[in-house]
């Protein structure tokens, strides 16, 4: 019988996905790493029906920048088709707004500038944690994005109403990044296009990094916690779908 098996999609070769891969390799599951942002056409391997799960990383591009990226709309094209065939989701900041857009949301281009550590509010029970609880995150985004029809939006910021969705136990999406750790961390630091979107307050931008390591490394804890209970659930989705019908293995 083979393992399950899940298609990570990357779009820039910094974001990987870290916390969320070990969860996936811990629970049985294999996952292949692909770029197809830059595609016109979705080469037959890639189809949906050969993986169990779907994942969508972060970027810098605009998840409706389909004539600079051709790709994104391949895979919008990929979440839809997941979706009829019932196959889980989860998507991260960009992906995060690729499945809401893909699935008939409204993406809001820079109507929000969150980079660094700061809170949520926990609009409903969920792995992240309870109804009004605040959740310390890594946020990295200036787009936001409506939730499509169905979902329920687990987690809130003033300028980013839809911090997080889930559609039943088949999409699972956070637009802040709870699969970071400290070297993903090093690896975006190390980026120059990254850097320029820290907040300065004072000094190079080599100190603007020191202390964004030092604000993640604070919340480091209870960031993964709920990383591992989110990333657990799609996870058990993927699991429970080829359980469910052994012929998908």
């Amino acid at each position: 019988m083979t393992r399950p098996h899940v298609l990570v999609l990357q779009h820039v070769p910094w974001e990987r996905p870290a916390v969320l891969g070990e969860v996936l390799t811990a629970t049985g599951i294999d996952w292949t790493l692909d770029t197809i942002v830059e595609r016109r056409e979705l080469p037959p391997a890639r189809e949906i029906t050969g993986f169990d799960g779907l994942v969508l990383l972060g970027g810098p591009m605009g998840a409706l920048d389909v004539e600079e990226h051709p790709g994104l709309g391949l895979e919008a094209q990929l979440v839809r088709d997941a979706a009829v065939l019932g196959i889980p989701v989860f998507g991260v900041c960009l992906g995060h707004q690729l499945i809401a857009t893909a699935l008939g949301a409204t993406l809001h281009s820079a109507a929000a500038h969150e980079v660094g550590v700061g809170d949520v509010e926990l609009l409903t029970e969920s792995e992240l944690g309870m109804r009004g609880e605040r959740l310390p995150v890594l946020h990295w985004h200036g787009d936001v994005v409506d939730a499509p029809y169905g979902a329920t939006v687990l987690a809130s910021s003033p300028s980013t109403p839809n911090q997080a969705f889930r559609i039943e136990d088949r999409v699972f999406t956070t637009q802040f990044h709870l699969e970071v750790d400290p070297p993903m961390l090093d690896r975006w630091l190390a980026e120059p296009l990254m850097l320029r979107d820290l907040p300065f307050i004072a000094g190079t931008a080599e100190d603007a990094a020191d202390r964004l390591r030092s604000e993640v490394a604070a919340v480091a804890g209870p960031m993964r916690e709920a990383g591992e209970r989110l990333f657990g659930a799609f996870a058990d989705a993927v699991l429970r779908r080829t359980s469910v019908d052994p012929s998908l293995r």
